[in-house]
């Protein structure tokens, strides 16, 4: 079984009264979504700490937690050069069945994209990535871990923010220009500003994961969930395979069941028995309970404090919208606070950093409402009358069979409410990282914003567009045949068509253009570089009953 990696604690500077500059940039927080910031501002030339109050990764032991991971997910690992790492150690599948009380109701395959450098899912326990993610901030010479450096207070002022971080040899203060909050659902750092998340919803619903070791299983590579299984009392079921052998089991608990009683080995061996019959042999690698809310705060960021991750936002994980939403809000900040950093930007860019994110969590929460509803209806006696007459219809009717919504996979949001964009078709969508050859459409692109002309040569008028953060790069030189079919697959656009794209450092598409004119591209950037203040968009209206947590 898997050993988790142990770091080393080392004596900060600070406890020996050795002075130091304000850092630029500080990451509370050696999580999934505060591993991947760090390594994204690392790598834009940005000097950065990381604050993580354990010495290893993961949480509480071999937890698979976050372990299916997205496409576009997998392409932002690919830009911080871990996807390989990922996609090599993980488990692909595309194929997905359900069963309602034990019998098929329906099965679908996710659309193979061979046009796409990543197609579909890899399944890998999130502890892995989180190791990787270590491994390529240990090669940055930007970047610092310190483990077992634990943020016990913050204060955040006009020119940036001072912590007070507890370590084994006592406290020391640090000031910082910037810090980024990624410690987590309970986030200390929300405490000690006094902000609290606004809780859209809560559910009783309770489910335990069972991670089991089976050496040599034959099941098949897909994604089962059982609908009112009758091994598990009538209550539903997710089977996920992973990676060394290991399955990942999610059984949905009673109302009135005791969480304790129900992590016994005894109890879980019982329920795993009772699912897949008496002569499987298996380890248990880890279990835990888990229950879920919606919930987000109403800005994400606070002065010189931003928040990230399950710090900013909390989702069901129908759908695997947790960890994928964390890196993608990684994503999203880093650039931002880079060009504020090392370039001038205006610090109001960050603002849009909250609203966009919000957008993609106010998407998530709808989905995962939406998944839910449909694998828990609760006492709502409509919902559940829906579920029943679609289950029943399902194995007859494709259109039934495509209602099933036992969670609808992770999608990258659309940035529709962002004040960077220029409103047009395509506008706020992420680029599909398209097979060109022997390269990738990705892999044209510049480390901040990208023209993406698609011609065989330059156009004269564009000749003359010059900026230091913009990469003018031609897409058709690098296209065979095959590469042009598939920028009309998955673009809609040829490889001769005369657009032009201009596509941002987190590979957003900013603005989709048949012919752009020079003038038009400095006021673009100007716009993404130092935007005005914006009112954040309003709530969804099924979240005008939220609370405050």
């Amino acid at each position: 079984m898997h050993v988790l990696p142990r770091y080393p604690y080392r004596r900060p500077p600070e406890l020996d009264g050795r002075p130091q500059d304000p850092r630029p940039a500080v990451v509370i927080g050696g999580g999934l979504t505060g591993l991947s910031l760090a390594l994204d501002l690392a790598r834009r030339g940005v000097p950065v700490l990381v604050l993580d109050d354990d010495d290893t990764v993961g949480v509480r032991g071999l937890a698979s937690r976050g372990m299916c991971w997205a496409q576009r997910t997998l392409d932002i690992f690919e830009r911080l050069g871990v996807a390989g790492r990922i996609t090599a150690k993980g488990v692909a599948w595309n194929v997905a069945r359900v069963l309602a009380r034990d019998q098929p109701v329906t099965s679908y395959t996710l659309q193979d994209q061979p046009d796409l450098r990543h197609n579909g899912f890899a399944n890998l326990q999130q502890y892995y990535v989180e190791q990787y993610l270590v491994e390529a901030l240990q090669a940055e010479p930007l970047a610092e871990v310190r483990w077992l450096n634990k943020v016990e207070h913050m204060a955040s002022h006009q020119g940036g923010v001072r912590l007070t971080v507890g370590t084994p040899d006592g406290p020391y203060e640090l000031d910082a220009q910037w810090a980024v909050a990624c410690d987590g659902a309970s986030s200390p750092s929300r405490a000690a500003l006094g902000l609290a998340p606004v809780v859209h919803d809560r559910t009783e619903d309770r489910w335990i994961i069972i991670d089991i070791t089976v050496p040599g299983c034959d099941w098949a590579q897909e994604r089962w969930t059982w609908l009112d299984a009758s091994a598990n009392g009538g209550r539903a079921v997710w089977r996920h395979k992973m990676a060394d052998d290991t399955w990942r089991l999610d059984f949905q608990l009673r109302e009135d069941e005791d969480a304790v009683a129900a992590a016994t080995p005894e109890a879980m061996c019982r329920r795993v028995h009772a699912l897949f019959g008496d002569d499987l042999v298996f380890e248990i690698a880890w279990s835990g309970v888990w229950a879920y809310r919606h919930e987000c705060l109403a800005d994400l960021r606070a002065g010189r404090v931003l928040f990230a991750g399950d710090a900013a936002h909390l989702v069901a994980p129908f759908g695997a919208r947790g960890g994928n939403g964390g890196v993608q809000d990684a994503d999203n900040l880093a650039w931002k606070l880079a060009l504020v950093l090392n370039h001038g930007a205006d610090e109001a860019l960050l603002d849009t950093y909250s609203t966009e994110r919000k957008q993609g969590a106010f998407e998530n929460i709808r989905q995962a409402r939406r998944s839910s509803r449909f694998v828990h209806p609760q006492g709502q006696a409509a919902a559940r009358l829906w579920r029943e007459a679609i289950i029943s219809m399902a194995p007859q009717l494709p259109w039934a069979a495509r209602c099933i919504n036992t969670g609808r996979l992770s999608a990258p949001c659309r940035y529709t409410d962002s004040p960077l964009l220029a409103g047009d078709a395509g506008a706020g969508a992420a680029l599909p990282d398209v097979r060109l050859g022997g390269t990738s459409l990705h892999h044209l692109l510049g480390p901040w914003f990208t023209l993406l002309v698609f011609a065989d040569r330059l156009p004269r008028a564009l000749a003359s567009v010059q900026h230091p953060l913009l990469a003018v790069v031609l897409v058709s030189p690098a296209c065979d045949r095959q590469a042009r079919a598939a920028l009309l697959r998955q673009l809609g656009v040829g490889a001769d068509s005369g657009e032009c794209w201009l596509v941002r450092p987190d590979q957003h598409v900013a603005t989709r253009q048949a012919h752009l004119q020079p003038a038009l591209v400095p006021a673009l950037l100007a716009a993404a570089l130092a935007p005005l203040p914006t009112d954040p968009p309003p709530a969804p209206a099924h979240d005008l009953h939220a609370t405050t947590a």
